[in-house]
């Protein structure tokens, strides 16, 4: 895999763009802002900190507005304009301050961060799910120091933006609810699905050795961090945006022979997407007689992965934000053992999932992803072939007929 070029930056990061000089123009902005959901003081802070950045065709660079803040740094949107004020480039720019626990040398300074290095192997070896990454800055005059992540803008949001914006219409519409097309899911199941076989896949032979076997556990894998990029270029496809998965600001290179797995990696991510598996540091099923799950300190393996893309899939299918429904059947399951073995250890019981609204097909897929033992659940290289099946007769539809139901997405 090639190395990453990092230019490194003694100049300040913090200098105002010379729109904050128009006090209207700062009222205007910072008003629309505080209607969003994202925002916070820090946001506004990072929103007005930026310089204008020229070049000899007196083209800039100016923020735009705020994408997300999360425990790994904030983004923010920056477009680029040509001298007479009209865009023509729009990136999405990541502030992290450099983790000093994970990504240092010997000597103390910054190595390339795995953040950096995984999104660009997994486009490497042909990974077309993951964002992209356009460049990285290291600004060394920082205290702390900080990274600075070019990346590209996904103009549709991120699932989280799209489940929102059903659950508004449905709110607004009592009478009207709207499901997210089947067609649509299928093919951001295909999309998942694909990111977890490059994930499964990819090697940092010249940069780590693990172990046996290695793979990349995202460990943040849920709605807020799934971006919606823009439709295939290939006419054969479905023209729905496609899916990338986004901040791996958490994610791990690792095998099941790493002493860190999972002993490091317990606490990181989000308490109401983890798997059985690190739900109570690890301690989810100790109790069993059979303990499928293992020990507190077993690693984790692919299959933490497939779990995380299953919740997704689950949240899209009942139009609910943060999955607190699955979590609370989890929860649940912790007491039940022997019904959980009678039903193959799926937390929808021995009825399985079954939905008014979806195939059983997809609703079967979900189920098995979703099982709490984690050997149980498909692998990347199956759970690719049964989502392509699944899929097909919606694409071939589509050939036919050139329509697909619509979705409701909300542009940035």
């Amino acid at each position: 895999m090639v190395r990453l070029p990092v230019v490194q930056v003694r100049d300040p990061i913090h200098e105002r763009a010379r729109w904050t000089l128009d006090r209207n123009k700062v009222h205007r902005r910072v008003s629309r802002w505080r209607l969003k959901r994202w925002f916070d003081a820090r946001a506004e802070a990072f929103s007005l900190s930026k310089a204008r950045v020229k070049d000899d065709n007196d083209d800039y660079w100016e923020c735009t507005g705020m994408l997300g803040r999360g425990a790994f740094g904030m983004v923010g949107q920056w477009s680029k304009y040509d001298s007479r004020g009209n865009v023509i480039d729009t990136i999405a720019i990541k502030q992290a301050d450099v983790d000093t626990y994970r990504e240092v040398g010997p000597d103390g300074s910054p190595t390339i961060p795995w953040e950096a290095l995984i999104m660009r192997g997994l486009v490497q070896n042909g990974c077309t799910n993951t964002t992209e990454l356009r460049g990285l800055k290291l600004f060394s005059a920082e205290h702390p120091k900080k990274w600075r992540y070019y990346l590209e803008y996904y103009q549709y949001g991120t699932l989280h933006n799209l489940v929102e914006s059903y659950m508004d219409w449905n709110k607004r519409h009592p009478g009207r609810p709207e499901r997210i097309p089947e067609e649509f899911i299928w093919q951001a199941f295909h999309g998942l699905a694909l990111a977890a076989y490059h994930m499964w896949t990819v090697r940092f032979d010249d940069i780590a050795n693990p172990g046996r076997d290695p793979y990349v556990l995202h460990l943040d894998l849920k709605h807020e961090n799934v971006l919606l990029g823009d439709p295939r270029s290939d006419k054969t496809k479905m023209q729905y945006p496609t899916l990338k998965v986004g901040d791996w600001g958490m994610a791990e290179y690792t095998c099941r022979d790493d002493p860190n797995n999972s002993r490091k990696y317990r606490n990181y991510g989000t308490i109401i997407w983890m798997p059985p598996e690190q739900r109570d540091r690890g301690r989810y099923g100790s109790n069993w007689r059979h303990r499928v799950l293992g020990t507190s300190e077993s690693p984790y393996s692919i299959a933490h992965v497939i779990w995380q893309m299953g919740a997704n899939i689950y949240g899209l299918m009942t139009v609910n934000l943060y999955n607190d429904h699955l979590d609370k059947m989890v929860d649940r399951c912790e007491r039940l053992e022997h019904e959980l073995r009678s039903c193959g250890y799926s937390p929808f019981g021995p009825g399985g999932y079954r939905s008014s609204h979806y195939s059983s097909k997809l609703t079967k897929l979900v189920e098995d992803c979703l099982r709490l033992d984690p050997h149980l659940r498909p692998s990347p290289s199956e759970l690719g072939q049964r989502a392509a099946d699944g899929m097909q007769p919606y694409t071939d539809r589509y050939l036919r007929t050139g329509k697909l139901d619509g979705l409701r997405l909300n542009r940035n």
